[in-house]
């Protein structure tokens, strides 16, 4: 889903779809879906490869067509050896120096990348809307608890206590199937990497 659509995903969760009596602002419903999308990034990064010009004679590498970089995790240089020739290397700004000097031939560059919610589009796979969807809501439910703390309301207490308790319960779902997906992400990496 891109950003429209989880936001009125996240509307109808927070049964506040009343368009000429909205209790969150859209930009305070885009704030805890791109915060949550942060945390995603950081525990389900975007897996990505893209092999990049070497300069001859020079160990250089320019990785700043790399968007969104979270880690540069391998260079191979040369690329399709056998086995893999793996440079070591040192990240310096938009910078990489590797061991060896390039030959202007590409190198093979893995990185994972933040993934990205927009209004027309969504690096996050479909499978884990809902989960963003959790976490958002969560989120906008403990700040409102937070909110009406000493504020008048029909509710009283009772509506903080609500919020309060309905945001908890959905962070602790949010928090278990993050660590979950993480967790699988890792195994499958660990597993097609040996």
């Amino acid at each position: 889903m891109n950003l429209v659509e989880l936001r009125a995903r996240a509307r109808e969760d927070l049964q506040d779809e009343d368009s000429a009596d909205y209790h969150w602002t859209d930009d305070q419903i885009d704030g805890a879906i791109q915060r949550v999308v942060a945390e995603y990034s950081a525990a389900v990064p975007a897996q990505k490869q893209d092999d990049l010009a070497t300069t001859a004679d020079n160990v250089e590498l320019d990785i700043s067509t790399l968007t969104d970089l979270l880690l540069l995790q391998s260079i191979e240089f040369p690329i399709d050896q056998h086995p893999p020739y793996m440079q070591r290397f040192q990240m310096w700004a938009d910078r990489v120096f590797m061991v060896d000097k390039g030959d202007g031939n590409d190198a093979r560059v893995r990185w994972l990348q933040a993934h990205t919610v927009a209004a027309g589009s969504s690096t996050v796979p479909a499978k884990h809307d809902e989960l963003l969807i959790l976490g958002a809501t969560g989120y906008l439910a403990m700040s409102a608890s937070a909110y009406t703390v000493d504020r008048a309301s029909i509710a009283g207490r009772y509506g903080t206590m609500s919020y309060r308790a309905w945001g908890k319960e959905r962070l602790a779902r949010y928090d278990t199937t993050l660590a979950t997906v993480s967790r699988r992400i890792e195994r499958r990496t660990l597993y097609t990497e040996e």
